[in-house]
């Protein structure tokens, strides 16, 4: 396929690590960077061999597609710049604007795609990136960053996205575990090894067999008799999944707040 050329509008750690993923899977294409945050625009481009644009506007006229990754309360300075063509795509990697509202600020015959990648896909192989709507071409080029997933409606995009939360939170939750370990005489590798080695092998589990539910997983391990089952009673026991449940909730209806 022809590599397209992406203007990135926005430097920051969303930019940094898409890039990455991107480069490291092979994608050979242009990136032009706007340089409004020159030093971070310097740094990626000497790392991913990118290049700054002069201004936003020569960016603009060279890239075929432009991908917007600024922070909601950032957008209302960065449309204004949007002088987007008919033919070029706008990639919106903002959370929680929507694909109406982002043309109704560009023009309607403005092709926009919504993305959601999560930060840990310029570390590990397939990464999952959300996709709203399926888009052949960037589905493409973005599986040279992680595995792509598409829906059928917005309102799918939008739960997805709440999903990525629970990258965030996982890591405190396991920073916990790993804390008990510590406590017990682990050194910090084998801390880290044992508490997200155990859970990344349930997680791969779960994804490579779908066909089984994982209720039915877990009661095949936890038996009578069984450390893990003793244990378990007591986390349902507690409860203990609901503020989980709760924080997702409670994101699901700041989210219906603001629009």
């Amino acid at each position: 396929m022809n590599m397209p050329t992406i203007g990135f509008i926005g430097t920051g750690d969303f930019s940094a690590y898409l890039i990455a993923a991107l480069r490291r899977g092979g994608f050979g294409g242009r990136i032009l960077l706007s340089p409004y945050s020159r030093v971070k625009a310097e740094r990626l481009a000497t790392t991913h061999d990118c290049t700054v644009a002069a201004d936003d506007a020569s960016m603009f006229a060279k890239a075929d597609w432009i991908l917007l990754a600024v922070r909601p309360e950032q957008l209302a300075n960065a449309l204004p710049s949007l002088a987007m063509r008919p033919e070029q795509v706008l990639i919106s990697a903002v959370a929680g604007v929507t694909i109406a509202e982002l043309r109704a600020a560009t023009g309607k015959g403005i092709s926009v795609v919504r993305i959601m990648p999560s930060s840990y896909i310029d570390t590990i192989n397939d990464g999952i990136i959300p996709v709203f709507p399926a888009s052949h071409g960037l589905d493409a080029v973005l599986n040279y960053a992680g595995e792509v997933v598409t829906f059928d409606t917005e309102d799918q995009f939008e739960l997805a996205m709440f999903g990525a939360c629970l990258a965030g939170w996982t890591y405190r939750f396991l920073a916990t575990l790993e804390g008990w370990f510590l406590e017990r005489g682990l050194t910090p590798a084998h801390a880290r090894l044992i508490v997200a080695g155990n859970v990344a092998g349930a997680t791969g589990y779960a994804l490579a067999r779908q066909d089984v539910p994982l209720e039915v997983v877990s009661d095949g391990i936890a038996t009578e008799g069984t450390y893990t089952k003793v244990g378990l009673e007591h986390l349902a026991e507690r409860r203990a999944a609901l503020p989980w449940l709760e924080a997702l909730d409670i994101v699901f209806r700041r989210r219906n707040l603001l629009t």
